[in-house]
């Protein structure tokens, strides 16, 4: 059909029955969701009941009490080295150098050395260094026999020379320990240079295994502490050896501590690297794997 925009619209009634209708009914849905909604919540409301509230009586605090004066028992030692007849003395090999493991060493241990029952004591000494030609050589370690009386005054006698143990080297520490099981206890003695392992040949004497055993580790290390454990439940104690820094003569001089900006001064470790232990397993026969 042919527009014709300047015939005026026409209006055309409609039945809006069906209109009135849907909303009546739309109406009586919202009211009857609105009953059920507040019946529910009621219904819940007077199932579950208010909270139940549990009150405990708590006691009243106890008096403070003071806690009674305690006195320290005593404990009083009393220097005997010379009345034992202990007359050590740690060498350091110093000549001026003011070289780091000069600071160090002279560890000590307890044990029966010659399998008499009480124990005996071993000291670690150090040494001259190799490039000392002219300076005094170092007695080695030492080891002094217990001969105390029972009841009696404390005696150590000097065993050292012929013991196996006054061998020369720069000692650090000394740990004891029976890796062969026959019933003596054996001496792993750390060192500059690497550590040391003392067989106990019995009667105080001691025999130098360490090459055998393959603990020695390398002549360029610093091992200071050591300890013995089973470390594989197989009934013998293996070997744990701690090393220090990475150290020489050179480095020392390089890392250079000084006190006044030209004298040569001791000074911490913290300038030098740090280097790996080795945890040595007993395989038996005197043999020892890293």
């Amino acid at each position: 059909m042919p527009q014709r925009p300047n015939e005026p619209e026409e209006w055309v009634e409609s039945d809006d029955r069906a209109i009135r209708t849907g909303l009546r009914w739309s109406l009586v849905a919202l009211i009857v969701l609105g009953v059920v909604g507040v019946g529910a919540f009621f219904a819940l409301r007077k199932t579950t009941g208010p909270a139940k509230v549990q009150v405990t009586p708590l006691a009243a605090p106890q008096t403070v009490q003071t806690a009674q004066k305690l006195t320290l028992p005593k404990a009083p030692f009393t220097e005997a080295s010379a009345v034992a007849g202990l007359q050590f003395r740690h060498f350091t090999g110093a000549t001026g150098e003011k070289l780091l493991p000069e600071t160090m060493g002279a560890g000590a241990a307890f044990f029966d050395a010659d399998g008499d029952g009480d124990a005996d004591l071993l000291l670690v000494n150090g040494n001259r260094w190799p490039w000392d030609t002219q300076g005094p050589a170092s007695p080695g370690c030492a080891l002094y026999r217990n001969d105390t009386a029972p009841g009696g005054a404390i005696r150590l006698n000097d065993i050292s020379a012929g013991s196996g143990l006054e061998i020369p080297f720069y000692g650090m520490g000394a740990a004891v320990g029976d890796y062969d099981n026959d019933g003596k206890p054996d001496v792993l003695i750390t060192a500059v240079g690497g550590p040391h392992l003392f067989h106990n040949e019995g009667g105080g004497h001691f025999k130098d295994v360490t090459a055998t055993a393959g603990v020695g580790g390398s002549p360029d290390e610093w091992s200071t502490a050591a300890t013995w454990f089973d470390l594989d439940n197989d009934g013998d104690l293996d070997v744990f050896v701690a090393s220090y820094v990475k150290w020489s003569r050179a480095i020392d001089a390089e890392v250079g501590y000084k006190i006044d900006g030209s004298t040569r001064a001791y000074g911490p470790p913290m300038n030098f690297q740090g280097s790996f232990p080795h945890l040595y397993r007993n395989e038996g026969g005197g043999r020892f794997t890293d």
